[in-house]
């Protein structure tokens, strides 16, 4: 199962979760390339050398291995496909206000959080300092499907600096995942619609006659009813309630076309399974598998020839048929005019003209 282009482009991902492992599979090298300015930059590394399991996601906290100034730095996005970590605040480009600095994984350091430690040297004062966790280990994933994820707990089994034994309570520090942010709240304005008024029920369906819906309900009578207006049944005054679900929904949304390849494919075994069942019932001296063989090209046949038919059938229900039929007429037409003028050509009498012996004679 190789990714699509789509989710090689939306690499590039600000949600925590891990919801599939689809990152870790292959993808054709076609799809790293740009063919124009407007497409965006995409790098991946070997399937290999990904991370499965990220334990450094968006809203944690790092600092960057080798940074002098150890600056502790939000995670805005994660790479999965280059294994890469955009940091807020860390961009050369300060003016940008979108633009983040890019690091390897392995690079950084997850912030826990600050702790107290002992006083050293002559300082009395207890010292606070922020703790990382230089090595992660983390439980068993599971599926959760309330949120339709996968979860784990994540441990620092090291931290530099190493925390005191009154600051743990066991070898592993449990590390929490983010949060995300509350949602804002948005004081009431005079164009605000109030909650009774939302909720209020403002339709109220027609109350159609028994009668009148039996005798609606038939399809061809309805059909005459409407191109003939003298020939209707019914009231036209009277309320009838419309259906139109079907002819308003979308015809090419993915649950329809979806429901359309399936009944397709069920199309096909079926006949499959009738070719399958004539050549098998019948052998004429062959065995079981070359009549095996046989049904299945006689098979393919049959959809190669139902491909080209319905071919032709779209070809003709957008206007082909009739295309060429126009310009069939337009050419004999033409011929024909072209013929009646060389049938009627006079040449005028001038001293140039001579008539040849042989048509005198």
């Amino acid at each position: 199962m190789h990714l699509s282009l789509q989710q090689v482009r939306n690499a590039i991902t600000s949600n925590p979760w891990t919801k599939d492992f689809l990152h870790m599979e292959p993808f054709p090298l076609s799809y790293l390339k740009r063919f124009s300015f407007k497409d965006t930059s995409a790098k991946a590394v070997k399937p290999q050398h990904r991370i499965k399991y990220w334990n450094i996601v968006p809203g944690d906290r790092v600092r960057i291995i080798g940074d002098k100034q150890g600056k502790i730095l939000e995670v805005a996005k994660i790479n999965k496909l280059s294994n890469r970590v955009y940091l807020k605040g860390a961009s050369s480009n300060a003016n940008h206000a979108g633009s983040f600095k890019n690091v390897h994984y392995s690079r950084c350091q997850l912030f826990i959080g600050e702790f107290e430690f002992p006083p050293q040297g002559k300082v009395t004062e207890l010292r606070t300092l922020p703790v990382f966790a230089t090595r992660i280990g983390t439980s068993k994933p599971h599926w959760q499907p309330m949120g339709a994820r996968y979860e784990w707990d994540r441990f620092a089994a090291a931290t530099t600096p190493r925390l005191p034994n009154a600051a743990r309570s066991s070898d592993r520090v449990k590390i929490p995942w983010p949060r995300r942010p509350p949602r804002p709240t948005y004081e009431a304005t005079p164009y605000t619609a109030k909650a009774e008024d939302v909720t209020a029920i403002t339709y109220t369906p027609f109350a159609i006659p028994a009668a009148a819906v039996q005798r609606a309900n038939v399809e061809n009578d309805y059909i005459q009813s409407v191109l003939d207006p003298q020939k209707r049944f019914y009231d036209p005054s009277a309320p009838m309630e419309l259906h139109l679900q079907k002819e308003l929904s979308n015809p090419h949304g993915r649950a329809k076309k979806q429901a359309r390849w399936q009944a397709a494919f069920a199309r096909r075994r079926k006949l499959l399974a009738q070719y399958m069942r004539s050549e098998l019932k019948d052998l004429k001296g062959r065995t079981r598998r070359e009549a095996r063989a046989e049904a299945v090209w006689k098979w393919r046949e049959r959809l190669a020839a139902d491909r080209r038919e319905e071919k032709k059938r779209r070809w003709i229900h957008r206007g082909g048929e009739a295309a060429l039929l126009r310009r069939r007429g337009r050419r004999t037409r033409k011929a024909r005019k072209r013929d009646e003028q060389l049938r009627e050509l006079v040449l005028k009498e001038a001293s140039n003209q001579v008539i040849p012996v042989e048509a005198i004679l």
